[in-house]
């Protein structure tokens, strides 16, 4: 490496005249050691043509840098009027800040060797875009007091122009080929070029000759650097972000939606939930150990939010511990509530495994009770109650189990004073060559007034809210054989390409955006939002608000529970005649248990947390989800259930699984009753369907 690369790789920089006087003695007079050393024994890092000269000195070198010409013979001219041009000026902002060089600071050498140039009577003609001026550049012969040459009033050895060179006296033309045997015409440029030193020419460091001005960029130490990239020209990608898709509302368009104040409000949100994680007792604590106590707390939670549901139900009375049922007669009714550990079938009914925290039960049903049908509603994991008998031999015979389920009868809440709708949408996959996207484009063009007739402009001129459930951009590796159903490949330009779409949401509509196991998310349940530094374009979008998965978010005082819906694969793995096609009676089941993902280690993954947040406290209002790609709604015990579909066309994979999706439909849900109010179909444009 040079002297330069050398220097700025230990911290150091060195201005250019610095390095005219020190570059010709570079590893044969000096190392880079020993300058360093002379540096550091000034207190700087900036190598200055000061500081070359007094080291230079230290090494018995006696060199200047010649600024101003010797030659007095020559006609005055209109240039000689012009103020001198200093050199700190002539560098432009490179030396700015490190140090300013005077005008007598020299620009050559005495006792280096020979600096090319023209005979004492030659002249170089050196354009500055107004005169042309003739300067020669004369070098020393090595004598000491020899008179250093200077450069006359108004002349710049920098050009700003073209570069005109005339016929010196006496001598060869200056660019001819010819050179006298003792001196070469010295290099002339546009712009400072220093060759055969190693350092850049001007116009990459410098302002060029087009006027613009290089990037500045600041050194360890603050100072500026100034240099200009190689500019790599950025490739074109083969597909589209949908910058190009630019919607605005039709004119003249009355949004009734506008007019009604916003009344909404995130109730729930795991980014707002504040975990302790536990800690060793003490320094001889293992990592195991601490580990242990995680799942421990997690299910712990889980027991404790459980038990205060399942006592809300009248018909349970008091719950008896485990580790108390010893105390009990045996010929006396009591309830027991736990995890289930495990279930079977035997010959006369279904055996279960439950833990409370206090102790572990077993607990018999006979198939004959009309209760035991339960059975098969029941989950892995999950917390149910029994009432029954102890047997006094660690078996307990059960005659009713509870389900922690919800109440069949809701409190009805206040009307409002009119209409306002919310649409919910899930799956959309932006990035896959499945995605819908002419359908969605004019779904895009529906919500901005382009509408058939007035049925739909009164439903599109009152919605105010719109809710996407997860699974927004199709992400990257998330199935086998994905990466060839790409139109997209950069996860990226994905969200780029979902946040341009978005954009043309009209601007009164505010749009709830969480994730699902396509997006850039931790992968485990629960998820609390997006990965910023990939989803940063949607938290840019003026009218979106990212909520976690699950989320509750409260329209106009009505619940809307907001979760992806992964638990729907358990769900379809442990209850019998429970599938894909039918998303909504699994919905139903992971309602009855309160819990969004009640079998922990199978295939949903769940992050064992201090506190279990997928538990479902408090009754919803509407329960959305969608994963499945299925379009499908229930109503139970006053709970809306939907699952909403998709806006993609039908995968490889999906064929492979059986799953046949209903893309590009639209539920509108009226707020107030939080019921399904209308669908609107946009599955004709799209292709694969």
């Amino acid at each position: 490496m040079g002297l330069i690369e050398e220097l700025m790789k230990n911290n150091y920089l060195i201005t250019p005249s610095a390095f005219y006087l020190l570059n010709e003695y570079y590893g044969e007079r000096f190392n880079l050691g020993q300058l360093i050393k002379f540096a550091k024994s000034k207190g700087t890092f900036i190598i200055d043509s000061k500081l070359a000269e007094d080291f230079l000195s230290s090494l018995g070198l006696q060199v200047k840098l010649p600024l101003e010409d010797s030659t007095p013979s020559r006609p005055k001219t209109e240039a000689d009027d012009r103020p001198e041009i200093a050199l700190s000026e002539v560098l432009g902002g490179f030396e700015s800040g490190i140090n300013e060089l005077s005008e007598d600071e020299s620009f050559g050498t005495e006792t280096a060797p020979e600096v090319a140039s023209q005979s004492s009577h030659e002249e170089s003609s050196i354009s500055t875009g107004e005169a042309v001026l003739t300067e020669t550049l004369k070098a020393s012969s090595g004598q000491t007091g020899a008179e250093e040459p200077n450069f006359s009033e108004g002349g710049s050895f920098i050009s700003t122009g073209e570069v005109e060179l005339g016929e010196s006296e006496g001598g060869p033309e200056v660019g001819s080929g010819e050179a006298p045997s003792e001196e070469v015409q010295a290099p002339v440029s546009n712009g400072l070029n220093v060759e055969s030193n190693g350092y850049a020419d001007s116009e990459e460091y410098y302002e060029n000759g087009n006027g613009v001005k290089p990037k500045m960029v600041y050194g360890d130490y603050g100072i500026p650097i100034a240099y200009v990239e190689e500019e790599v020209p950025e490739e074109e990608k083969s597909y589209s972000v949908y910058s190009d898709v630019v919607i605005k509302p039709k004119e003249g368009f009355s949004y009734r939606a506008r007019d009604i104040k916003d009344d909404w409000k995130v109730v729930f949100d795991v980014k707002n939930v504040k975990f302790e994680v536990p800690k060793a007792k003490n320094a001889a604590g293992k990592e195991g150990e601490i580990i242990v106590k995680v799942y421990s707390n997690y299910f712990k939670s889980r027991l404790r939010k459980m038990k205060r549901i399942i006592r809300e139900n009248p018909e349970v009375g008091g719950i008896i511990d485990i580790a108390k049922l010893s105390y009990v007669q045996t010929d006396e009714d009591v309830t027991i509530l736990g995890l289930v550990n495990s279930k079977r079938e035997t010959k006369k009914g279904y055996m279960f495994e439950i833990e409370d925290g206090t102790g572990i039960m077993k607990v018999f049903i006979n198939r004959n009770n009309e209760e035991s049908k339960k059975f098969f509603q029941i989950m892995p994991d999950s917390v149910v109650a029994f009432r029954g008998r102890y047997s006094g031999r660690n078996i307990f015979f059960a005659d009713k189990i509870f389900l922690p389920d919800v109440p069949k009868f809701k409190r009805k809440k206040p009307p409002l004073e009119e209409k306002v709708y919310a649409i919910l949408l899930s799956d959309i996959h932006v990035g896959s060559n499945k995605f819908c996207e002419k359908a969605f484009e004019r779904f895009l063009e529906w919500l901005n007034g382009e509408v058939n007739n007035r049925k739909e402009e009164e439903l599109v001129s009152r919605v105010k809210y719109m809710i996407l459930a997860g699974d927004v951009v199709d992400g990257i590796g998330i199935y086998p054989g994905q990466y060839n159903e790409l139109a997209i490949p950069d996860i990226f330009d994905q969200y780029e390409a979902l946040a341009n779409l978005l954009r043309n949401v009209p601007d009164h509509i505010t749009t709830f955006i969480g994730p699902g196991n396509h997006d850039a998310a931790r992968t485990a349940l629960p998820q609390p939002g997006f990965y910023e530094e990939y989803a940063r374009p949607l938290r840019k979008l003026k009218n979106a608000v990212i909520i976690s998965n699950p989320a509750v978010v409260r329209l106009h005082g009505r619940d809307f529970l907001i979760a992806h819906g992964r638990g729907i694969e358990d769900v379809v793995n442990f209850i019998p005649n429970r599938s894909h096609h039918r998303p909504a009676e699994a919905m139903l089941d992971l309602l009855k248990l309160r819990h969004l993902a009640p079998t922990f280690g199978e295939k949903v993954p769940i992050a064992p947390d201090p506190e279990d947040t997928l538990v479902i406290e408090s009754v919803p209002d509407l329960f959305q989800s969608g994963h499945v790609h299925v379009m499908e709604y229930k109503i139970y015990n006053g709970v809306f259930l939907i699952n909403t579909g998709t806006w993609q066309a039908q995968t490889e994979f999906q064929k492979m699984v059986n799953i046949v999706p209903t893309p590009a439909r639209v539920p509108i849900i009226d707020v107030e009753t939080a019921r399904l109010r209308a669908v609107v179909r946009f599955d004709q444009f799209c292709e694969g369907v």
